[in-house]
């Protein structure tokens, strides 16, 4: 019976730090002096759960105590790289990976506003209505829309890709927003995610995302997207409440593979184009230098070998900082990178095997697998809504890949400070029933 990964073990004064770059370490105390337990003490205690094959009691910040007999303990999930608010989004309005166009222009009568399409939607079609109609691709990096949107939102063209995608978010307000916090919180809380590191800037203020995340019950490591924020200032990021930390700068060096803006060293063999660099050397190091003056961590969007290329010799000056996707990496310029961390999807090489056929590229392909066993901080995600928010999908990639089930779940769960406790051995095979957060709440999964 192994309920509980290696990372953590329970002992006296045995402790576990996160090490995610950015994020002030948070440790894990079991039965050290700060948590024995004394007459009044702050302390929630699972009685009896099942943590490493042996019955322990797990000792948490609160107040309480909760009969745990015949569950099993394992750390909650941690999603290091996600849109929290996209997700609620795209639960609150449409999923064009599971409905049908025709009959959703058909059923709305003001705005239809939808997300999954793979092939371009017809124009003639979406503009056969009056009302505006917002359809994103899978990916997130281009949209098309009809003219009634267009007209709106004073664009010019039908199709829209990268940084413009912000605008289309400006059809809700901060109330729908808070809304689908709530919604998107709900379904990771089901799924024994407690933690995520999220980019949510796009279409609101710096002032209204504030807003918003104030009464999140999920534990949020914000990241502030640039092309949303401007210029960043140094009194917008640090601990927000108890459960969000404004700890990042996001900034976005190429765009998807499915939109062809993903930047390549080689053609892509069906547009002749090699995809698009959205930022110069000067602009990154300057966002980099602000980072490091400041105590923030830079994390960057890469997806295409020419990013990557681009990006290493730069990046290697500045350590402590994250590359969110890498999908293609040469050998040679990641050798530059041991001191950076990465935010990884291994669903995605799965996801994307029909665009291979587009791709040339000498590099390694979506080496997840091969950075984690040479040493490299490798932390795995969802990018959810771009995929499924479930932890299972993403993992069950990763033993595809070839990665052992007890290090794909270090990988998922790192920096996690909750427990999830399971009726089952195996969080792959069942739901959590109770969560604990560290803090004293005590969440039951039927309920949500």
């Amino acid at each position: 019976m192994h309920t509980a990964i290696n990372a953590f073990k329970i002992g006296a004064a045995n402790c576990y730090s996160s090490i995610l770059a950015g994020v002030k370490y948070r440790k894990f105390l079991w039965n050290s002096p700060e948590y024995h337990i004394t007459k009044g003490a702050d302390i929630v205690v699972l009685k009896n759960a099942f943590v490493e094959g042996e019955k322990r009691d797990i000792y948490l910040k609160g107040e309480g105590e909760i009969d745990c007999s015949g569950l099993y303990a394992y750390p909650c999930f941690v999603d290091t790289h996600m849109h929290i608010l996209a997700l609620g989004t795209k639960l609150l309005t449409h999923d064009l990976e599971k409905e049908d166009l025709k009959e959703l222009l058909q059923k709305e009568k003001e705005l239809l506003f939808a997300r999954g399409w793979t092939q371009m939607p017809s124009l003639e079609l979406i503009n056969s209505v009056s009302y505006p109609v917002v359809l994103i691709r899978h990916c997130g990096h281009l949209a098309v829309i009809n003219d009634a949107a267009k007209e709106k939102l004073g664009f010019k063209d039908n199709v829209i890709k990268e940084e413009d995608i912000t605008k289309l978010y400006t059809f809700f307000d901060k109330q729908f927003y808070k809304r689908a916090l709530k919604v998107a919180e709900r379904e990771l809380f089901k799924l024994g995610v407690t933690y995520v590191h999220s980019d949510d800037l796009a279409g609101k203020t710096y002032e209204d995302l504030v807003d918003i995340l104030k009464d999140a019950k999920v534990r949020i490591y914000e990241k502030l997207a640039v092309k949303s924020l401007g210029e960043p200032r140094p009194e917008m990021f640090g601990q927000l409440t108890d459960r969000v930390y404004i700890g990042a700068l996001k900034l976005y060096l190429d765009g998807s593979l499915g939109a062809r803006t993903a930047y390549m060293e080689k053609p892509y063999l069906d547009t002749g184009e090699r995809g698009e660099l959205l930022h110069t050397k000067e602009e990154l190091i300057k966002y980099l230098e602000f980072g490091k003056k400041h105590g923030v961590e830079v994390c960057i969007h890469v997806i295409g070998d020419g990013a990557f290329n681009f990006l290493a010799p730069i990046l290697k000056d500045y350590p402590g900082n994250r590359i969110i996707h890498a999908q293609f990496a040469s050998e040679e310029n990641l050798k530059l990178l041991k001191h950076t961390s990465f935010s990884v999807q291994p669903h995605f090489y799965y996801e994307d095997q029909e665009l291979f056929k587009y791709i040339q590229t000498d590099a390694m392909f979506y080496p997840f697998k091969y950075m984690h066993e040479h040493g490299y901080k490798v932390w795995f995600s969802s990018d959810a809504p771009v995929s499924p928010h479930d932890p299972r999908y993403v993992i069950e990639s990763a033993l595809k890949m070839g990665v052992t089930k007890e290090e794909a779940l270090k990988l998922y769960t790192v920096g996690s400070k909750d427990w999830c406790l399971y009726e089952k051995d195996d969080p792959l095979e069942n739901l959590p029933v109770l969560i604990a957060m560290d803090g004293g709440e005590v969440i039951e999964t039927a309920n949500l």
